[in-house]
C-alpha cells in the first residue's frame, strides 16, 4: 500500500513552522487552521501545546495527526469539547481516503457568540482543514533498505557524482560517510530502485 506526506508548493514556512495555514470566518466566528509535516507523536504535541499556548483565548483548538510506522498510520485527534462528530471525523475520513499521513492539521476557534448546528460546524472544520490540505502537494513516502560498503577515495569521487542524480530524488539518502584509510559509506536505498543502484555502485566498485 502507497502512503504519502504533505509538502508545501512554494516553500512556505509559518511562525510555528506550518507549512499550510489559513482562514476561515463562519457566522464570527473565527476559525484558523496550520498544517505541520511530523515524523512523530512527540513534534505533532510540540506543535499543539504551541499553538495552545499562543490562543489562550480560543474556544476550541481541534487537533488531528497520523504518523506512520511500520506501515500502518497511528491517527490522534482531540475535538476539544466540540459536539461528537463535528470536529476532526470528516478531517479522519479524508486523509484516511488519500492515504496522507505524517502530517499534524490544528483549527483553533475563536467563538463568535452564534451556535452553527452539527452539520455547517462540520463542513466549517473541513473546509479549513482543506485549505491547507489544497495549498500542499502529495509526496510519497518511500521504504528504504539499508546499505552500506567500503570504497577508495578514487573510486568515491566517481561514485559520487553517480549517486548525486539518486540524491536529488530521494532515491538515496546518505545517512554516513566515514573516512579513514577508504571510505565507508552508509546509504538508505529506495526499495523499488534497490538493484539498480547497487548495480551502479558494484560497477564503479569493483576494486572492493
Amino acid at each position: 500500500m502507497n502512503f504519502y506526506t504533505l509538502i508545501s508548493k512554494n516553500n512556505f514556512k509559518g511562525k510555528y513552522g506550518e507549512i499550510a495555514q489559513g482562514i476561515i470566518i463562519e457566522k464570527q466566528s473565527k476559525f484558523l487552521s496550520f498544517l505541520f509535516k511530523i515524523d512523530n507523536e512527540s513534534q505533532a504535541q510540540e506543535k499543539i501545546e504551541l499553538i495552545k499556548k499562543d490562543n489562550l483565548q480560543a474556544r476550541h483548538v481541534v487537533y488531528i495527526y497520523s504518523v506512520l510506522n511500520n506501515n500502518v498510520t497511528n491517527i490522534r485527534f482531540s475535538d476539544d469539547g466540540e459536539p461528537k462528530g463535528t470536529g476532526t471525523k470528516a478531517i479522519y475520513e479524508l486523509i484516511e481516503k488519500e492515504k496522507i499521513t505524517n502530517i499534524c492539521i490544528i483549527i483553533v476557534r475563536y467563538f463568535g457568540g452564534i451556535l452553527l448546528g452539527a452539520g455547517p460546524l462540520s463542513r466549517t472544520y473541513l473546509n479549513a482543514a482543506r485549505i491547507c490540505i489544497e495549498s500542499c502537494q502529495k509526496k510519497e513516502i518511500y521504504n528504504y533498505i539499508n546499505y552500506e560498503f567500503k570504497c577508495s577515495y578514487s573510486v568515491y569521487n566517481i561514485l559520487k557524482s553517480k549517486l548525486e542524480e539518486f540524491e536529488n530524488k530521494e532515491q538515496i539518502i546518505i545517512i554516513e560517510s566515514t573516512f579513514d584509510e577508504k571510505v565507508l559509506l552508509k546509504l538508505k536505498i529506495v526499495d523499488f530502485k534497490f538493484e539498480n543502484i547497487v548495480k551502479v555502485i558494484e560497477e564503479v566498485n569493483y576494486d572492493k
